[in-house]
């Protein structure tokens, strides 16, 4: 069983955002730091903008389309390279944006290649389709900084992860952007008013609190874990992994900005929606297999477009260990404590190239099946310390 006591690295999500409002805001100081490789990437590129045209994003969706729209503010030709795999996801949608303010975004080659004489004045609301990811949305906001005109934008419904997109919206109010948010029948509307200055000097990290789902849920497999900068004012959504754990029987402390969870012997499997917090299906997937009676993960079609098809590779890896476990359009049915395979019995689980799959791998291993998990540095893009936490070496 292994022991974890101290603190987790700011959250990835927050970072990058942060970032952004940084480089348009020179002012503001960020208190906090992350090793992840999605947050090192994107700072590297932001320091080399006015050095460099050309530029490597790596594997982070955030990463690639947050800097898509920073670097299509400037005047000029840039060419953005990242990991295929991330080239791959759907990515139109930044050219059917980015066109609206006169920029031109194109793929080819393999490549992203950025013409701009900076942002020009649309002629009407800019439309933006965040049917498979709220991450345009963000991006296009947080780089909406010091504009010569009022913008509005119109998010068209269905959006996934909308959550995501109220986290952005918050940090930008919390560094001073006058920035309304509206839902209406078919469309939600953001409006920003013209030559928009951050307000504050300060941006205070937030931890990363899908990591600390994830090393929760290790300590109830086989584990004790105090996280000692704990928040239960995150604006992430992954907050709501809390309430989740209540619902499953799994009990939990919070005193004094720690939080702490140990290994418990019984839980309940249960049904989950999880729309606004889709980060957390590989892991809680793996502990509704362990826990008694059914449950099903619904809500989280956007899992197919991940760094890895989420759903199905949660199947695999459930199937595998000799779990039955059904696929769902949105999601999985999972018959909890349904494996009789023995734990003795050998496999290998490829994650491919996602870092959440990596981890929900990481509990069966902690349970004590003989899993193999191959290319498991994969935690770097989110977790670097994932595995020294909880105490397994690779």
């Amino acid at each position: 069983m292994f022991a974890f006591k101290g603190d987790l690295e700011a959250s990835k999500s927050w970072m990058n955002r942060a970032l952004v409002i940084q480089y348009f805001n020179t002012n503001i100081k960020i208190y906090g730091r992350s090793s992840s490789d999605d947050v090192v990437a994107l700072q590297r590129a932001i320091e080399n903008v006015g050095e460099t045209s050309e530029f490597f994003l790596g594997q982070g969706g955030t990463t690639f389309r947050f800097f898509i729209f920073l670097i299509s503010r400037l005047s000029g030709s840039f060419i953005l390279n990242a990991d295929e795999r991330l080239l791959q996801r759907p990515q139109q949608e930044i050219t059917n944006v980015l066109k609206q303010f006169g920029v031109s975004a194109e793929y080819s080659d393999g490549q992203w290649g950025i013409k701009s004489e900076g942002w020009k004045k649309p002629s009407g609301p800019v439309i933006v389709s965040a049917e498979l990811s709220s991450q345009f949305v963000s991006g296009l906001l947080l780089s909406a900084w010091n504009l010569n005109f009022d913008l509005e934008v119109q998010i068209n419904k269905p959006a996934a992860s909308i959550s995501y997109l109220m986290m952005t919206v918050e940090l930008l109010q919390k560094a001073g952007m006058q920035v309304s948010f509206e839902q209406f029948e078919k469309h939600y509307t953001c409006k920003i008013k013209q030559n928009q200055k951050a307000q504050v000097g300060v941006l205070e990290a937030e931890l990363d609190i899908s990591s600390a789902f994830s090393l929760a849920a290790a300590a109830v497999v086989d584990g004790k874990v105090e996280i000692t900068n704990w928040t239960s004012a995150s604006s992430q959504p992954d907050l709501v992994f809390l309430s989740m754990l209540e619902k499953m029987n799994i009990s939990y402390k919070v005193e004094n900005k720690c939080l702490s969870i140990a290994k418990h012997n019984n839980w309940l499997a249960q049904n989950f929606n999880l729309q606004n917090s889709p980060d957390l299906f590989p892991v809680l997937a793996v502990l509704t297999a362990f826990g008694e009676g059914a449950g099903k993960l619904s809500g989280a079609a956007q899992l197919k477009h991940k760094e890895s098809d989420r759903i199905q590779k949660t199947q695999e890896l459930l199937s595998l260990a000799g779990f039955q476990v059904e696929m769902l359009n949105d999601g999985l049915q999972i018959h909890g404590q349904s494996s009789q395979q023995d734990l003795n019995k050998a496999f290998i689980f490829n994650p491919d190239h996602d870092h959440r799959m990596a981890m929900a791998a990481a509990l069966l291993k902690l349970k004590g099946y003989n899993i193999q998990i191959e290319n498991p540095e994969v935690v770097n893009k989110s977790y670097p310390a994932f595995w020294q936490h909880i105490g397994l070496k690779l």
